[in-house]
């Protein structure tokens, strides 16, 4: 964990978070929890596609029933390769929740903005639950035997629901990323003692 600097604490010029740095994808879950904004679901046969308006992201989520992939990572033949947005299935508890169990989630990301890393084989379980017509609650919590002692919740989010709101692109761009450090963040320096608001 000490590897990871938060921006929240280091600053522009002292953060090594690669979304803060270089625009690299926030992965699961970083990608519900960090800079939350619009996100819509879409239905295909045997599948959920969640559209995330920060970076444009699209995930997909099996819902046929198969088992979440084993070994991502592997030197096996056969082993898929890590991915930022993991491997996804889902599955329905009654009418309104909707859980989600994801792996094989790419080691470079975070699984948050505070820096907590995770391994290939973590296990990320988000459960999106309508608590009623207009709002929508996400739980997040991630099983990481290698790395953590116990499964821990990252916590909980609310979504309100906004008739004939358009998800307008909201992107990180590396290009505007570079001039904003070249020009303010690293000049700025960074303060190693800075602690960040709580809960941050």
């Amino acid at each position: 964990m000490k590897e990871n600097k938060p921006l929240v604490k280091f600053s522009p010029a002292g953060t090594n978070d690669p979304m803060v740095r270089t625009c690299d994808p926030l992965g699961v879950p970083r990608n519900a929890i960090n800079e939350i904004r619009g996100l819509a679901f879409a239905t295909m046969p045997g599948r959920i596609v969640i559209l995330i308006q920060f970076q444009d992201i699209w995930r997909e989520i099996w819902m046929d029933g198969r088992a979440l992939p084993a070994n991502v990572g592997a030197a096996e033949k056969g082993a898929l390769d890590p991915r930022y947005n993991g491997y996804s299935v889902g599955h329905w508890e009654g009418d309104y929740t909707l859980v989600i169990d994801t792996t094989g989630v790419d080691e470079r990301t975070w699984l948050n903005r505070e820096g907590y890393p995770h391994t290939v084989n973590s296990h990320v379980q988000e459960r999106y639950t309508r608590t009623d017509h207009n709002n929508l609650e996400l739980t997040v919590t991630v099983d990481d035997p290698k790395v953590y002692t116990k499964p821990f919740s990252l916590g909980t989010a609310h979504f309100k629901w906004v008739p004939n709101q358009e998800i307008d692109e909201a992107l990180c761009l590396p290009s505007e990323v570079i001039e904003y450090l070249k020009a303010l963040g690293d000049p700025a320096g960074n303060d190693p003692n800075a602690v960040g608001p709580p809960g941050k």
